[in-house]
């Protein structure tokens, strides 16, 4: 085999060797892309757990909340504090969640599940209450789609009624 030859063949392996790594940085690109999608999914619902806890495990705040959620004027002054706190949270997760599936960090149809959640919740006089009076603190581009979701279907009750 002659010097050129060889030089051609070096060039197929090289060429060959650089094929084969472009679908290895490939694979690794797409198996880096499902573990940020997992990780940012898994983040997103801690953050509800968090927000729902006091929920499950305060008898206080459930009274709150179940009174809050009939209309602020059924709160009294701190009371209306922890209501809205509360209700800002929720809203902020959604707010980032949002943002989160736009990047593509989320599937259509998970957004599709938590959108009803969250139109179910505001399904409220409390939650539309607190709405109206903190609107203003979300960005346009949330405020506008978060009003148009929030139209678009008839809410559901989140819990059976007594009344």
């Amino acid at each position: 085999m002659t010097i050129l030859e060889w030089g051609a063949l070096g060039e197929i392996i090289g060429g060959i060797a650089v094929i084969a790594s472009l679908f290895y940085v490939g694979s690794q690109i797409r198996q880096n892309t499902k573990a940020t999608k997992s990780r940012a999914s898994q983040a997103f619902v801690d953050s509800l757990r968090i927000s729902i806890d006091p929920l499950m495990r305060e008898p206080e705040f459930r009274e709150l909340y179940w009174r809050g959620l009939s209309g602020l004027d059924n709160l009294q002054d701190a009371e209306v504090v922890g209501f809205t706190g509360w209700i800002m949270i929720t809203m902020r997760s959604w707010e980032a969640f949002y943002y989160q599936h736009k990047q593509g960090l989320f599937e259509d149809h998970l957004m599709a599940g938590w959108i009803h959640q969250y139109r179910d919740m505001f399904g409220y006089k409390g939650s539309q209450e607190v709405w109206a009076l903190r609107r203003h603190q979300f960005s346009d581009e949330f405020r506008n789609y978060a009003e148009l979701e929030l139209k678009k279907y008839e809410a559901h009750p989140l819990y059976p009624s007594n009344g």
